[in-house]
């Protein structure tokens, strides 16, 4: 019997989403989180850089805080980072600047995808990106953590003398948002890996499979 192969289209079973999978509601809203997170660190890092005397005062403000003397971080403070206080207080402004670029731009990739057409597909560029991001949102809150130790920050309670501030230290409070930011970057990168778009093109590409000539169309 004669057989012969003809072109079949393998069409997906869903309609394609305009929204992606990783979510809708929950990522626009925490990428208003991680956008004030990348705003607060590139100025961070710009003040630095604007600074004249920036050395000097990072080399003051470390040496006068409670935690260079006692604490958890006073034997690597003095041990390392005094005597080479140049060389942290430069990593220290790159670091703070890199990191608030990291998060701007994972932002702005949550919230393209919030958007319908071509502008809003998905690319395989996504995944490594928000692996990115859910890195720079754990070095966001272990270096905020690092400073409200060296500042010697308490936990939250009642105090008389902040009633007209923040009742948690803002350094405390941008430990549970760098982490929040790592843990939906890192949702994100599961779900992007799990529907990169080579699988789904694969699976409306067109394949080959045989006909024979009792079921050829006449």
């Amino acid at each position: 019997m004669k057989t012969n192969l003809r072109r079949t289209t393998i069409r997906p079973d869903r309609p394609s989403r305009r929204l992606p999978a990783s979510g809708n509601t929950a990522l626009a809203a925490s990428a208003l989180i991680q956008t004030a997170l990348g705003i607060e660190f590139i100025l961070s890092g710009l003040n630095k850089f604007a600074d004249s005397r920036y050395v000097q005062n990072f080399n003051q403000f470390v040496s006068s805080n409670p935690g260079t003397s006692s604490g958890v971080l006073s034997g690597l403070v003095k041990g390392l980072v005094l005597p080479n206080v140049a060389f942290f207080a430069t990593v220290l402004k790159f670091s703070e600047l890199a990191l608030g670029i990291v998060l701007l731009l994972g932002a702005a990739e949550v919230g393209r995808r919030r958007f319908s057409g071509g502008f809003g597909l998905e690319h395989g560029y996504e995944a490594p990106v928000a692996l990115v991001g859910a890195l720079a949102g754990l070095a966001v809150a272990g270096l905020s953590l690092s400073i409200a130790i060296l500042m010697g920050e308490q936990l939250p309670t009642i105090m008389p003398g902040r009633a007209f501030t923040t009742a948690i230290p803002v350094e405390l409070l941008l430990v549970p948002l760098g982490v929040a930011v790592a843990w939906m970057e890192t949702g994100r990168f599961l779900v992007l890996m799990r529907h990169r778009p080579a699988a789904r093109l694969a699976s409306v590409a067109p394949q080959m499979i045989p006909v024979s000539e009792s079921n050829r169309a006449g």
